[in-house]
C-alpha cells in the first residue's frame, strides 16, 4: 500500500477544485515571485535561528523514527528535524526548501510522547507534504488584507479539514497502532499526559461522537456557525475516521473498501458541516427547498441572475434543477410557505447554515446590493436568526484558528 493509495478523497476532490481557482494561482504566482526575489524570510534560516537542530548524534532515536516514516511514505527529499521550547504539543511540517523538508516539534510533545505516538504526528506532518497540502496558501488567503470571497474560505476551511484526515492517515500508516495514534490525539486535545491523573480509555473517547450526534437531534443545537470556520476536525471525530481506516483494506488484507471508507469518513465530517443539499430526510429536504427558492429570488433581486449567480447556483444544485424553469416571481411568493416549513422542522444551527448558503449566492456578485440584503435579514427575521450573523457571513474577516 502507498501513501498515495490511502490519501482522502475528498481532500484530493477539493485540493484540485482550489487549485484551478484564479485567486489562488495568482496568489501562488506572487508568492513564487517574492520567493525567487528573496522577499520572503528563508525557512531554514529562519529555523536555525529560533530553534535547535536535531542532528542523529543528538537524537538518534527521534531520527530513527523518521527515517521509518520516510521510507513508509515513500520521500525522496532530505529531512531535518528542529524543536523549540514550548508547554504547548505542536509540531509543523514547512513547506519544502531547496528540495529540503523541515518538521519542528515543541520541546514537551518530544517529552510527553512515546515512540509509537512519535511515529504518528512524524507521519501526520510528513502527510502534509506527501499529499502537497502545501500548494494551498490557505494561510495567506484568510489572513490577507482583504477578506477572500465566502464561497472561496467555506471551501479552503472545508478542504483543510479534509487534509487533515489524510494527514492522520499518513501518521497512522506510519505508526499501525490505532490504541497510540487515539492516545496522541488524545493527549494534544487534553494536554493531559500522566495516567494517575486522567486514564486514556479510546472507548470513552469516541464516545464523544455519539453524544455530538445526539445534539444535532435537539432544537437550538446541533453544528454551530464557527465550526464551519474551522480547519481541523474535532479530535473525536478524527480518532472516529481513524477508527473507520483501521477497519478498512488499506490497512489490511480484508474489511471495508475505500468507496465505503470514504462514504462513511463524510457522513461522520458532516457533523461539522450537515449536508442537507443531499439529505433524505424531512428537515433536509424542507432546508433544500428553501434555499432553491431564496437562492433564485436573492441572485435574482438586482438586474437580474448574473453569469458569476448562475456558476454558483450550478455548484449548489448540480444537475437536479435548471435554472431557465425556475421561474423567481413564483418562488418569491411561494417563500414564506418554505419558511415556515424549515422553522417547523429545523434546528436553528441548521436554518443558519441555510443562511450562510445564501450569503454565499449573495457575495458573488460584489457590491452586495440593498435589495439582496434586504432578503436575506427578512429570511434571517424570519427564521428566527440574529440578523447580524448575516453580517458576520457577508463581511467578516474570517480568522484562521
Amino acid at each position: 500500500m502507498t501513501a498515495g493509495a490511502i490519501r482522502c478523497s475528498n481532500d484530493l476532490k477539493l485540493s484540485k477544485v482550489l487549485l484551478a481557482r484564479q485567486e489562488i494561482k495568482r496568489l501562488n504566482r506572487s508568492i513564487k515571485r517574492q520567493s525567487e526575489k528573496g522577499e520572503q524570510s528563508a525557512t531554514r534560516r529562519h529555523l536555525l535561528a529560533t530553534s535547535v537542530r536535531l542532528s542523529p548524534g543528538m537524537a538518534a532515536g527521534v531520527h530513527q523514527k523518521a527515517d521509518l516514516c520516510v521510507e513508509r511514505l515513500g520521500i525522496d527529499s532530505p529531512l531535518e528535524l528542529y524543536a523549540y521550547a514550548s508547554p504547548q504539543f505542536n509540531a509543523a511540517c514547512f513547506k519544502p526548501e531547496e528540495g529540503r523538508v523541515f518538521i519542528m516539534f515543541s520541546s514537551s510533545l518530544l517529552e510527553a510522547f512515546n515512540d509509537s505516538e512519535l511515529l504518528f504526528v512524524m507521519g501526520h506532518e510528513l502527510g502534509h507534504h506527501v499529499y502537497g497540502h502545501h500548494q494551498i496558501p490557505i494561510g495567506y488567503v484568510l489572513r490577507g488584507r482583504q477578506p477572500p470571497p465566502a464561497d472561496l474560505a467555506l471551501d479552503l476551511f472545508a478542504w483543510s479539514r479534509y487534509a487533515e484526515i489524510s494527514a492522520d492517515r499518513a501518521g497512522a500508516f506510519c505508526a499501525q497502532d490505532l490504541e497510540s495514534v487515539a492516545r496522541a490525539l488524545f493527549k494534544l486535545a487534553s494536554g493531559i499526559t500522566d495516567e494517575r491523573v486522567v486514564r486514556f480509555e479510546l472507548h470513552e473517547f469516541l464516545a464523544q461522537v455519539d453524544d455530538m450526534l445526539a445534539f444535532d437531534d435537539k432544537p437550538g443545537q446541533g453544528a454551530p456557525k464557527q465550526d464551519w470556520f474551522s480547519t481541523h476536525p474535532f479530535s473525536p471525530l478524527r480518532v472516529k475516521a481513524l477508527k473507520l481506516f483501521h477497519e478498512s483494506d488499506l490497512m489490511g488484507t480484508t474489511g471495508m473498501d475505500k468507496p465505503t471508507l470514504e462514504d462513511q469518513v463524510h457522513q461522520i465530517m458532516s457533523l461539522m458541516e450537515p449536508d442537507y443539499l443531499q439529505g433524505k430526510t424531512d428537515s433536509s429536504r424542507a432546508m433544500r427547498d428553501l434555499f432553491l427558492a431564496a437562492a433564485v429570488v436573492i441572485a435574482n433581486a438586482y438586474e437580474g441572475i448574473s453569469k458569476k449567480e448562475r456558476d454558483i447556483l450550478k455548484r449548489y444544485l448540480g444537475e437536479t434543477y435548471s435554472l431557465d424553469t425556475l421561474d423567481p416571481d413564483r418562488l418569491k411568493e411561494d417563500l414564506p410557505r418554505r419558511i415556515a416549513e424549515v422553522k417547523d422542522r429545523v434546528n436553528q444551527a441548521q436554518r443558519m447554515q441555510v443562511l450562510r448558503d445564501l450569503c454565499v449566492v449573495a457575495a458573488t456578485e460584489q457590491p452586495i446590493s440593498d435589495a439582496e440584503r434586504d432578503l436575506l435579514n427578512h429570511i434571517a427575521s424570519e427564521l428566527e436568526v440574529p440578523v447580524g450573523f448575516v453580517v458576520q457571513c457577508l463581511e467578516s474577516d474570517i480568522e484562521l484558528d
